[in-house]
């Protein structure tokens, strides 16, 4: 029996990410993916029968998955990302919004989407930055969720 070789699809090669939640009337753009987590603990189990110890491990519980971003620092974006945030702090159940995750290829086109389900914005940090420097300020959101699905 013989089998086809297997596909192969091309790699991301991407150059921007986009957030857009249900009630934003426009997503927001950012220029580096710093972390997309999804984990499931796992639990060693241990037991005893007539002939060994027997070494296992179980799947644990499933921790929360998560998208960090990043992109300079603006207005518009920060205060968007803020309010959210401010809604989470709060424990707003209006907090909770489906998004959209998409990532974009050199090309323009959308890589790879996902829904994130019961999304919330759980962090916003501004990098440490000097007046008068020529650096340019960055900030960094970090989105928590119950759930991705791809779409």
């Amino acid at each position: 029996m013989t089998t086809a070789p297997p596909t192969v699809s091309p790699v991301v090669s991407a150059a921007r990410f986009w957030v857009r939640c249900d009630t934003w009337a426009t997503g927001l753009g950012f220029s580096k993916l710093a972390g997309f987590t999804t984990e499931v603990e796992f639990q060693e189990y241990s037991y005893t029968n007539r002939n060994s110890n027997v070494h296992t491990k179980q799947f644990g519980r499933p921790l929360p998955p998560s998208v960090t971003l990043e992109r300079g620092l603006d207005a518009p974006g920060y205060k968007k990302f803020f309010d959210w945030h401010t809604q989470a702090r709060k424990n707003d159940p209006q907090a909770k919004l489906p998004a959209l995750f998409t990532i974009m290829s050199a090309s323009g086109h959308p890589a790879l989407s996902c829904v994130l389900e019961n999304a919330w914005c759980s962090k916003l940090d501004i990098d440490p930055a000097e007046a008068g420097g020529s650096a340019v300020v960055r900030m960094r959101v970090t989105i928590v969720c119950d759930g991705i699905h791809l779409s």
